[in-house]
């Protein structure tokens, strides 16, 4: 592939991840319409309660404000945003494993397929809400998977084109980051009077020349240096495991024979003639560590924990956002800011790789840990303003939050790559997202929680996950913990060694 087509291959990726890949956490966005579409409003009793926002808006504003809704209908919303978050984390796991099995290019346009079917299907839904309510969950699912393989083909790219660059995976996850804003674009023409269901059939068609461009330009192959690749996820049971062993021996066994009949034909009679069977030792391969000592060290146990915490805490942030809105203005202002993104997510993978490749060890261990500390003020800088019912204050939470949330993975993935052995780190980081994707399902019961006996003020839910945050500590601790003690054990060694050193003034 020359030049010009691995640029383009590079580009368009970035703007198909930027336009496709996260919408659905757009959600802010999206919610409002959808309750103005009536998606999920037959559940609604006439004297059922109503959810009104809880945020203060100057009393000059001309900004209309938004209207109180249905309590049960915005809890059934959220229950299909909780749902297709799941899927948009939980799936990085299997594709890992189908990497081995299937093509890039069809991983890809299966997700541009999906994103296009869950955009009619929610155009279905806001045509007919009374109907065809019940396909908004589905519908939100399938953004949730298709935006996942569409994230996973874009992180997979440099591997199959030979461009490894840690720069291009931060773009990457700084384009998933801001892929919320199409939804706002989309709120911002349908208020100034575009009607929705054409700008969603639209967007849809448009994931339909992604999958041509994929049917095109995505017919690669993996190089052959990176055939493991460090994303994939190897399975084997152990009945297959067993026969393929098998047969490599008996492989092993007959080239071997072939090599000692070639070099030495002269005792071929007498080698057959005194054993039947042969057996020919193959050179042992070095052991590597085995995977359960990597989850079940205090490191990953304590990082996957305040992870899916702090996850958890973000997605239930995004969905009780509209509580605090009184007016279109500010939620158009909250979507753009998602942004930031862009240029978040590149500003921390340039803190962690910079001046790598002198005391590569040390250096990025400790820019590990300054990464780790900065994620943690940044949260407990976020949860602080959500403590503060003002919108003023609101909008540097919700910057903090774009920051935090474009930051996770690009400090997972540092974790693993620099802590564990190399072997493990796809497997790692596919537990790890998965784990975490399925503990944001608590994110309901809290929302529950919060239009139910809270009524609509989450300043008790966010103090709790800011004393939670306090747990991020341990995992920077840990590892500096990992590094002093490894450190004391290879000084003695290395004083032994040069004390066994035969002098140049001794006699030998």
């Amino acid at each position: 592939m020359g030049g010009l087509g691995k640029h383009w291959l590079l580009g368009s990726a970035l703007a198909e991840t930027l336009l496709f890949s996260g919408c659905l956490l757009g959600w802010n966005s999206l919610s409002p319409i959808l309750l103005e579409h009536g998606v999920l409003f037959s559940d609604c009793d006439p004297g059922a309660p109503l959810t009104a926002p809880v945020a203060d808006t100057d009393n000059g504003s001309s900004q209309k404000p938004l209207p109180a809704v249905c309590t049960l209908q915005e809890q059934g919303l959220n229950l299909g945003f909780v749902l297709g978050s799941l899927f948009l984390g939980a799936t990085l796991l299997p594709l890992q494993i189908l990497l081995g099995y299937t093509q890039l290019r069809t991983v890809r346009q299966t997700g541009g397929a999906l994103v296009s079917v869950g955009c009619l299907m929610v155009g279905c839904a806001c045509t007919n809400p009374h109907g065809l309510s019940l396909l908004l969950p589905w519908a939100l699912v399938l953004l949730g998977v298709g935006g996942s393989c569409i994230l996973f083909t874009s992180l997979m790219l440099p591997l199959y084109i030979g461009n490894n660059e840690w720069l291009y995976s931060s773009m990457v996850m700084g384009c998933f980051t801001a892929s919320a804003t199409v939804f706002t674009l989309m709120k911002v023409a349908y208020n100034a009077g575009v009607p929705f269901v054409p700008l969603l059939v639209g967007y849809g068609a448009l994931s339909c020349a992604m999958f041509l461009n994929g049917f095109f330009c995505w017919g690669l192959e993996q190089n052959g240096e990176e055939k493991k690749s460090k994303y994939s996820i190897q399975l084997q049971l152990t009945c297959c495991g067993t026969g393929q062993k098998a047969a490599e021996k008996s492989a092993w066994d007959r080239e071997s024979l072939k090599y000692k009949f070639e070099t030495s034909l002269r005792d071929r009679e007498r080698i057959l003639s005194r054993r039947k069977k042969l057996h020919f030792k193959r050179p042992e391969e070095p052991s590597s560590p085995l995977l359960r000592s990597s989850l079940l060290s205090p490191v990953f146990v304590l990082h996957l924990l305040s992870d899916s915490l702090l996850q958890t805490w973000l997605h239930f942030y995004i969905s009780s956002l509209n509580l605090w809105l009184q007016s279109a203005l500010y939620s158009s202002l909250f979507g753009a800011l998602q942004m930031v993104g862009l240029f978040s997510a590149p500003l921390i993978s340039i803190l962690l790789h910079r001046q790598k490749e002198t005391n590569k060890g040390a250096t990025s261990k400790g820019r590990l840990l300054i990464g780790f500390i900065l994620q943690i003020l940044t949260a407990a800088g976020f949860g602080t303003a959500c403590l503060i019912q003002s919108l003023g204050v609101q909008v540097v939470g919700f910057v903090l939050h774009v920051v935090t949330r474009s930051s996770t993975f690009i400090l997972s993935s540092a974790l693993y790559s620099c802590v564990f052995p190399r072997s493990h780190f796809g497997a790692l980081l596919g537990i790890h997202t998965c784990c975490s994707a399925l503990v944001t399902v608590f994110q309901h019961p809290l929302f529950l929680l919060l239009t139910g006996p809270l009524e609509g003020n989450p300043f008790w839910i966010h103090a709790t996950f800011l004393g939670f945050c306090s747990l991020s500590l341990s995992v920077p601790l840990s590892v500096w913990i990992g590094q002093r003690r490894r450190r004391h054990v290879s000084q003695p060694i290395m004083l032994q060694r040069i004390r066994a050193r035969p002098s140049i003034h001794t006699p030998i």
